[in-house]
């Protein structure tokens, strides 16, 4: 569970958090009159944990424990108000500081717990900020490490050497992939807006079969479904990074055939991704698409998957894994004839 939102209110300054936190004390007030007169000393008592908790939230520690001694007075008083002479001085004292004492360990844990979660979001952050601009500052050395190694292999060498460059120049390749991946995963969780817009699916399909076509020794298949809708709404760059990860996981697996097929449901979409390689392994269609989780040892960076399928939720869709098969689904509205005009065939 997210508590992040909760949290925020801890670092509202000014006058709004003023105006909220004297509006609790006056519910303290509110249910200490309330409470007044009724016959019931326990009638109430959860409304005055509560309020007390609502402020540490809103306030902080400090106007909490503040708030802890109001509400252990206000309710001590309403007591005093309902019981008469009942009760002695000292039995009134000893529950307004019974009351206040349980209040404060209230206080002081949840002051605790919102410090905790406010600092790992702070951490959180500077991880990530890190990650990009590490992943951001290595491509350039990268790829002029790239550009080194190509250079050499033309040129020309000895065998031995050949084969050392080319590892190299493989190896350059992997990392800059890596890197490359790890930028888009911290834009991703820095909340990168998507941009929905009228897109022919066909031609995006096609353009994605022809690029792995290009990459791939075996037969690559589109096959596009009667009832295709020839301009829908979706973000074209989302999509068509979503199905580049999952066609180039396929086409490293595909022995003679990779397949893509897209049907439409109602108002969803279903690409589905096929090849007649072996699958993933038994147990791990989930694992799968976790960060970082290579089940093939070739040399992937362990994040497209992962990346596709947080492409597809942020639009509102998901990408599993089910009878081998990678099917994307994604919601679309058809765009309106009048929408798209302006646009080229591929949304841009």
């Amino acid at each position: 569970m997210d508590l992040g939102p909760l949290t925020t209110w801890m670092d509202r300054p000014g006058r709004h958090r003023t105006l909220v936190t004297a509006g609790f004390f006056l519910g303290l007030l509110g249910i200490g009159a309330l409470d007044s007169v009724t016959g019931s000393n326990l009638s109430f008592g959860v409304f005055y944990v509560l309020l007390v908790v609502a402020v540490t939230v809103v306030a902080g520690a400090v106007l909490g424990i503040a708030a802890a001694l109001f509400s252990a007075v206000v309710w001590g008083a309403a007591d005093i108000i309902t019981s008469g002479s009942r009760l002695s001085i000292g039995v009134d004292i000893w529950n307004i500081v019974t009351r206040f004492g349980v209040h404060a360990i209230v206080v002081v844990l949840l002051g605790a717990v919102l410090e905790a979660l406010r600092s790992a979001r702070e951490s959180e952050a500077r991880s990530r900020s890190f990650l990009a601009t590490a992943a951001h500052q290595l491509r350039t050395p990268i790829a002029a490490l790239s550009a080194s190694v190509e250079a050499l292999l033309v040129e020309g060498s000895t065998p031995a050497q050949e084969r050392l460059l080319a590892n190299l120049a493989g190896e350059a390749s992997r990392l800059g992939r890596l890197a490359t991946s790890l930028l888009r995963t911290a834009r991703l969780d820095q909340g990168e807006a998507l941009r929905p817009r009228p897109t022919d699916v066909r031609e995006l399909c096609q353009r994605e079969v022809e690029r792995v076509r290009q990459l791939s020794v075996a037969e690559c298949r589109l096959v596009v479904e009667p009832g295709i809708p020839p301009v829908v709404v979706i973000d074209p760059d989302a999509t068509s990074e979503t199905l580049s990860n999952v066609l180039d996981n396929a086409r490293r697996h595909a022995l003679s055939l990779l397949q893509l097929r897209v049907s439409s449901e109602k108002d969803r979409l279903l690409f589905e991704v096929t090849d007649d390689g072996p699958g993933l392994p038994a147990g791990s269609e989930t694992h799968a698409f976790d960060r970082f989780v290579t089940l093939d040892g070739r040399g992937g960076t362990g994040l497209g998957l992962a990346i596709a399928r947080e492409l597809a939720q942020r639009q509102g869709g998901d990408l599993g894994y089910a009878r081998k098969a990678f099917v994307l689904d994604l919601p679309v509205h058809e765009a309106p004839a009048n929408g798209f005009t302006g646009l080229s065939r591929n949304g841009r």
